[in-house]
């Protein structure tokens, strides 16, 4: 597939994306030695294999919202960003911390996964999450829903989030959005 700018123009690069419903980390496809914003909790499965594989990872804080330097090859988030209070802003945020050619890729839970846990603060539909993504200026858009049917296979997801209280089947929409 070829990424296009907004007014239509082929960019150089050639992109190839498959949303794996088996792993966030197969979806990601994160290369050594790229540099990712990590957007929720530190204490992650797919972040502690990151690291192990030598990727460079700045989890988010405050000083990055003020940066203006588009640093990053990939923003990455698992349902973490509903548990924060500015998780819409961290989204907008991401696009202008990604390198021009950079990936966000996210899971982000239909509200029926989240109303019986405690804590989220940003819950959006499927329809909602891709017109904003299109709003902040992601260029294309790819999105698998994902659906689960136990506690189990949210662990291999690595949907720490949905281990307490979550009622299943659960429901999560795996996005990656590419900035032209």
């Amino acid at each position: 597939m070829t990424v296009t700018d907004q007014k239509g123009l082929a960019k150089d690069r050639i992109l190839e994306w498959t949303i794996s419903a088996e792993s966030f980390l197969e979806t990601a496809s994160v290369q050594q030695n790229e540099s990712i914003l990590w957007i929720g909790s530190a204490s992650t499965p797919s972040l502690t294999r990151w690291v192990s594989e030598r990727a460079q990872i700045t989890v988010i804080s405050p000083s990055l919202f003020t940066s203006k330097k588009s640093q990053f090859d990939v923003a990455a988030a698992q349902l973490g960003i509903h548990f924060l209070d500015e998780g819409e802003e961290w989204l907008r945020k991401s696009f202008h911390l990604l390198k021009t050619g950079g990936r966000l890729i996210i899971d982000l839970a239909e509200a029926i996964t989240l109303e019986n846990i405690e804590g989220k603060n940003y819950i959006k539909s499927l329809p909602d999450y891709w017109d904003l993504l299109r709003e902040i200026g992601f260029e294309a858009i790819f999105v698998q829903q994902i659906t689960v049917r136990s506690l189990a296979e949210a662990m291999e997801q690595g949907w720490i989030e949905l281990t307490e209280r979550a009622m299943f089947p659960a429901v999560v929409n795996r996005f990656i959005a590419l900035k032209g």
